[in-house]
C-alpha cells in the first residue's frame, strides 16, 4: 500500500491545461467540433446525434461484428436509443464534475482528427481520438472515435452489444473462436452473453465458474469477466480475471491503459509500468499526461532515469500542464539534481502562481522534499525571490 500511496501523491494536484494546438486548419470545423465538446460535457446527446450519419455509422456497426438479421432489426429500429445508451455508457457519470480536454485538432480537406481527454479520479486519465469529415454542405460529421477505456472504436463497442441483444446458439457460435463447440459450451456462453447485456454480474460468474480455461479465455468474456467483477467488488475475482485479461490482450496496445489502471488496483506496479509505456509508445499523440504518469511510477519504483526522462517529455510536449512540473520537480528532487529542481520551482511559481517555501515543501503529501529545501541551491534561490 505505501508504493500506491506514492503514486497518488505524486501526481495529487489540479491540472491546468490549455490547448495543445493552434486551430489553423479549419477555423469553421474548429468552432463545429467546440459544439461536440460542449454536448459531451453536458451529455447533450442531441448535439452528438446531429454529428453522426446514421446511415454510414449503422454499416459501421455491422460490419465491427458477425451479427444475425434479428439483431440487425433490432438496431435498425432503435438505433439512436442504442447509440445514445453507448454513449453514455462510455462517459463520466453526471455530477462527477469530470470534464474533457479538447487537447489535439486536426483538420484539412475535408477530413481530420480530434483527440479528448478526461482526468478521472485517482489521476486516471482516460482519451478519445475522432475520426472527423465534412459533409457536402460543411456540416462537421464525427466518422467514429476510439475510447482508451473500452479498447476499441465505439462502433466495434455498440457492435459488440448488439451482436449479444438476442444470443441464439447459432448467434453465439459465430461470436467465439472455438472450432467445434459442444452444445453445452454453446449454451453457456449464450447465457453468459446474456448476463453481460443485462449486467448481471452474480449471474455471469455463476455461469463463468463452470468454464474451462479455453472458454474463459475467449477475448469477450476474458474482458467481460474484468468489468464484472468490478461491478461486484470482487478484488478476488477481479485479480484471478485480470490476469487472463493481461494474457488475451497483451499484444494490443489499444487496451494497455485501461490494463495499467487495473494493475494498479491489484499492486502490480511493475506491471502497470509496463502496460502503460506500451500504450505510451503506441499512442498517436503527444501531450503531457501520460508521460508525468509515467513518471510518477517511475520514480515510485526507483527508476530515477525514467522518472526524469519523461517528466521532460511531459513539460516539453505540454508545457501548460502543470502536472508534468511537479513530476519533474519530484524527480529531480528524489535524484539530489537540485539546480534542476530549482528550474522546475521556478516555472511553478512563474506560471502556476504558487509560493513555494520551505514550509509549503516540507508539508507537502511527498516526503522527498527535504534534502532540497535544506542544499544551499534552494536556500539561495527563496532568498533571490523575497
Amino acid at each position: 500500500m505505501k508504493i500506491a500511496k506514492a503514486i497518488t501523491t505524486l501526481v495529487a494536484l489540479t491540472m491546468v491545461v490549455a490547448p495543445l494546438f493552434a486551430a489553423d486548419g479549419d477555423s469553421k470545423a474548429f468552432e463545429q467540433f467546440q459544439d461536440i465538446v460542449e454536448g459531451i460535457n453536458s451529455q447533450s446527446f442531441p448535439q452528438i446525434q446531429s454529428a453522426i450519419d446514421k446511415t454510414d455509422m449503422s454499416n459501421r456497426i455491422l460490419n465491427a461484428r458477425l451479427i444475425e438479421p434479428d439483431a440487425k432489426q433490432v438496431l435498425n429500429e432503435d438505433f439512436w436509443q442504442i447509440v445514445e445508451a453507448g454513449f453514455r455508457q462510455n462517459l463520466p457519470p453526471p455530477g462527477s464534475k469530470v470534464e474533457a480536454t479538447l487537447i489535439d485538432f486536426a483538420f484539412e480537406n475535408g477530413t481530420g482528427r480530434a483527440a479528448l481527454r478526461f482526468k478521472q479520479p485517482n489521476f486516471e486519465y482516460a482519451y478519445q481520438v475522432f475520426d472527423l469529415r465534412q459533409d457536402s454542405r460543411g456540416r462537421l460529421q464525427i466518422v467514429d472515435w476510439f475510447d482508451t477505456s473500452t479498447g476499441q472504436m465505439f462502433s466495434a463497442d455498440i457492435g459488440e452489444d448488439v451482436a449479444i441483444l438476442m444470443p441464439t446458439k447459432a448467434a453465439t457460435r459465430k461470436q467465439i473462436s472455438i472450432a467445434n463447440p459442444s452444445d453445452l459450451q454453446l449454451f453457456q456462453v449464450t447465457e453468459i452473453f446474456k448476463a453481460s447485456r443485462d449486467r448481471q454480474a452474480a449471474r455471469f460468474f455463476e455461469i463463468y465458474d463452470e468454464f474451462n480455461d479455453q472458454l474463459k479465455r475467449e477475448p469477450f468474456i476474458a474482458k467481460y469477466a474484468v468489468f464484472m467483477a468490478l461491478m461486484l467488488k470482487d478484488m478476488d475475482r477481479f485479480a484471478h480475471a485480470l490476469d487472463l485479461f493481461v494474457d488475451v490482450f497483451a499484444n494490443d496496445p489499444n487496451f494497455a491503459l485501461v490494463m495499467s489502471d487495473f494493475q494498479v488496483m491489484v499492486g502490480a506496479y511493475d506491471q502497470s509500468y509496463a502496460s502503460l509505456s506500451r500504450f505510451h509508445d503506441n499512442f498517436p499523440l503527444k501531450e503531457g499526461a501520460i508521460p508525468a504518469r509515467l513518471s510518477a511510477l517511475a520514480l515510485a519504483l526507483g527508476d530515477l532515469e525514467d522518472a526524469e526522462k519523461y517528466a521532460v517529455e511531459a513539460t516539453e510536449d505540454e508545457p501548460s500542464l502543470e502536472l508534468g512540473w511537479w513530476s519533474l520537480l519530484r524527480a529531480r528532487a528524489r535524484s539530489q539534481n537540485h539546480a534542476g529542481a530549482i528550474e522546475a520551482l521556478t516555472y511553478l511559481e512563474d506560471n502556476f502562481g504558487h509560493r513555494l517555501d520551505e514550509s509549503k515543501l516540507r508539508r507537502d503529501k511527498y516526503r522527498g522534499f527535504a534534502t532540497l529545501v535544506s542544499s544551499q541551491e534552494f536556500k539561495d534561490w527563496r532568498a533571490g525571490r523575497n
